[in-house]
């Protein structure tokens, strides 16, 4: 239902593969291949994951 342009920059956003996903395991219907959403929903954790060992690793923002 969105312009090409909005169908483009939503497939940024992690949720719409997290919601793909249950979509799938309840209906067997996806908006999106499961392998493009388990492979999305890996890469955003990963990066979540990447950060926050970042922060615990260099001590960013901790007071003394």
């Amino acid at each position: 239902m969105l312009p090409p342009f909005w169908q483009t920059v939503t497939m940024f956003n992690p949720v719409v593969y997290l919601v793909s996903g249950f979509r799938w395991s309840f209906f067997g219907l996806a908006d999106v291949p499961v392998a493009a959403s388990l492979a999305a929903i890996g890469l955003f954790a990963a990066l979540c994951l990447a950060g926050i060992w970042l922060i615990f690793r260099t001590g960013w923002r901790l007071r003394t």
